[in-house]
Parts: C-alpha cells; sequence; structure tokens
C-alpha cells in the first residue's frame, strides 16, 4: 500500500482524540456484515479455559425471536422499535481546515454545559493507509454495530470533542483515555484538557440515535494512575484507556438497555500466544471527524495485524481523527465471538492501538465486574 507522508508539525497533525427482557440461553444466533471478510478461528482459544479472555455477549436479545431478513424490509425500524429512540442534533456546518484539525469552528450545537472560554486541544496524528477502503456502516441497528458508540466530550475549555467507545459489559464502555483527558504533546503553551462530562450515543446514525443516550460525568470515569500522571510521556501510548460507568437509568422496561445491545468481549495474547497473532484479521469500526463524511456515521475497515509489541498493536486498517477508542476485535464465527485485543488510539504509517496485556486486561476486567 502506498503510504502517506508523515506530518512533522503538530499544528498538522490530524487528531485522534481521534433496556426489555434478557435474551433466554437459546436466543438465535447473529451473522456478520457481509463486510466482516475473512474471519479468525484458530487465534482465541476456548474462553472457559482461558484466564485471559472474556466472552462477548452478541446474541439477538429479541425475546427469543428474529427478524426474517426480506429484501427491501426495514429492519432498522423494527429492530429498534420499543427502545428510547431519539432525534439529536450534531454540527449543521464541518469546516475543513487545512491542518486536518479534529475540531470545528463553527456550526456545532451548544455544549451540554457553560463553556470557559480560550484554549486549544493537543493532537495525535492518524492516517488512512494508501487507498482509504472504509465504508460506511448504514444499519446500525445491528449487531456489532449497536455495540460501538458515539462520544461527544465537552471538557473543561475550549471546544468539544469527539471520539468512540464501545460497550465492554452491562454496564460500561471502553474508550482511550486520550479522548477524556487531552494532553498537550508538543505545544509547551497548550494546557491539559480534562472531560467535564460525556454523552455516549450506541449505535448512532447521523441524527439518529437508535437506542437514546447517556450521559456521564468524568469524575465517575476510571483511568489509570499512570496515564493522569504522565500519559504524554508513557511510552508508545501505554495506559491509553480509560472505562464511562453506564448511569442506572438508561435503561428499558425494567432491565439494562446495555444488557439487551450486546457487549465485545476482550483477549490478552500472553507473550506465549503472541505468534498466534501474525498474520491475524482484524476489524475495526468507528466515529471518524472528516468534512467529507455525515457526522456521526460509523465507518468500517479490516486488515491484518502486522506486528505486535509490548505495548501496542500495529495493523493496516484505515483510520481517521474520530475513531480514537475504537474497538480493533477478532471475529471468531464459528463460536460467534468478537474478542477486543487492542483500543484504537493512532496511527502513522500504519495505525496503532493500546494492547491488551495482562495488566490492561486484569484492570479492565475488574473496573467492568466481569
Amino acid at each position: 500500500m502506498a503510504r502517506k507522508a508523515k506530518k512533522h508539525s503538530s499544528a498538522r497533525m490530524r487528531n485522534n482524540r481521534t433496556r426489555g427482557v434478557r435474551a433466554p440461553a437459546a436466543a438465535s444466533r447473529s451473522h456478520p456484515d457481509s463486510s466482516s471478510g475473512v474471519t479468525a478461528r484458530k487465534a482465541v482459544p476456548d474462553p472457559v479455559g482461558d484466564p485471559f479472555a472474556l466472552e462477548s455477549f452478541m446474541a439477538e436479545t429479541n425475546g427469543g425471536g428474529s427478524v426474517e431478513k426480506v429484501p427491501g424490509f426495514d429492519v432498522f425500524r423494527a429492530v429498534t422499535s420499543g427502545f428510547q429512540s431519539r432525534r439529536i442534533a450534531g454540527p449543521t456546518t464541518i469546516l475543513a481546515r487545512p491542518d486536518g484539525g479534529f475540531f470545528s469552528e463553527g456550526g456545532v450545537q451548544p455544549p451540554l454545559l457553560p463553556r470557559p472560554a480560550g484554549g486549544s486541544s493537543a493532537s495525535k496524528p492518524e492516517n488512512v493507509i494508501g487507498v482509504d477502503s472504509r465504508i460506511m456502516v448504514t444499519d446500525t441497528s445491528t449487531i456489532p454495530w449497536r455495540c460501538i458508540c458515539h462520544l461527544e466530550v465537552e471538557y473543561e475549555f475550549g471546544p468539544v470533542g469527539f471520539g468512540t467507545g464501545f460497550l465492554i459489559g452491562p454496564k460500561t464502555v471502553l474508550t482511550a483515555a486520550h479522548v477524556l483527558v487531552n494532553l498537550p504533546r508538543s505545544d509547551p503553551t497548550e494546557r491539559r484538557r480534562t472531560a467535564r462530562q460525556i454523552r455516549v450515543i450506541p449505535g448512532r446514525s447521523g441524527t439518529i440515535a437508535p437506542y437514546g443516550y447517556f450521559e456521564s460525568k468524568f469524575a465517575d470515569c476510571k483511568i489509570p494512575d499512570q496515564w493522569l500522571r504522565d500519559g504524554g510521556s508513557q511510552p508508545d501510548g501505554a495506559w491509553d484507556f480509560a472505562v464511562i460507568p453506564i448511569p442506572d437509568d438508561y435503561e428499558t422496561r425494567g432491565s439494562p438497555t446495555a444488557e439487551r445491545l450486546g457487549y465485545f468481549g476482550l483477549k490478552c495474547f500472553t507473550e506465549d500466544e503472541v505468534a498466534k497473532a501474525k498474520m491475524l484479521f482484524v476489524n475495526n469500526a468507528g466515529y471518524p471527524y472528516e468534512a467529507d463524511k455525515p457526522y456521526g456515521s460509523l465507518w468500517y475497515n479490516a486488515g491484518r495485524v502486522r506486528t505486535m509489541e509490548k505495548t501496542y498493536v500495529e495493523y493496516m486498517v484505515d483510520t481517521e481523527g474520530g475513531q480514537s477508542g475504537s474497538p480493533v476485535y477478532c471475529y471468531d464465527e464459528e463460536k460467534n465471538q468478537r474478542y477486543v485485543i487492542a483500543v484504537h488510539t493512532t496511527g502513522d504509517f500504519v495505525n496503532r492501538g493500546l494492547r491488551i496485556t495482562k495488566e490492561v486486561f486484569e484492570t479492565i476486567k475488574n473496573w467492568t465486574g466481569r
């Protein structure tokens, strides 16, 4: 693939800061979107016997029933009925800045809280590798797309930020830490920006929130002390992850909405298993913030793992600013399991995500109560 030239000025970098009844055990098995491509059936062992794997829960939670696949039928409307679907506002104008900036300078909806004046964000690069082969997910009501969330972040000062997260348990969303704590990278005049609150929209599709949304306060989120203390100097973005709690009132007819939507699994490749990850086929979908893409639209891409290092994974998958915090996962079609092996954080000639190491795995497992 052709490589995109690296931009050396930080000002020119593309910013990466890119509920019903619970289904019975015999709920119908879901099928992958036709775009999911090649699957990886051998890389992840049975999670029952693997202490470093958490199963995904992605059965069709419709009380045991499923929709027949009939051409022309509006599945989106049928599947999302009964939930608190809402129409939501977004930027009416997205300005294309020459430096590929991440934030819009105008047309953004009013912030969730009054915004203090001043300040700008630090930037982190991401890249489309050669030709952009991402495709837009037009039906986000189905598995696994409804488990991926658009994040709108109001900081203590400066413009509203955007990112991606994903359901990792019935009560939690996982994302990248730098989406919530925006650290200065190279400009000494820039100030650290910390989120005040986050609006989380599972399965967003443009101006439609098919499963409603919820808001979480930053004070309730969990971020590693290592990132809060010196995240800007952490080698290779180590500890760049955060957990956003889902409030109790985000429910549908007495049950947590996230239990009905489903959630991703998690997999740590131990050092003895790294060889299994070579050429592993992985998937990714997130919410880019680009002038040529509809605001709040979900975009998918896939590719192979290039390398798995001590704290990060590199992969040949196209991404852009706004997709930080999105899941990099392998799909085991045979077991109907989706295991996140990395949290997307940044990119250059190849894109990169925080590796789910033993420490990261245990921390997330503890924070999510799984």
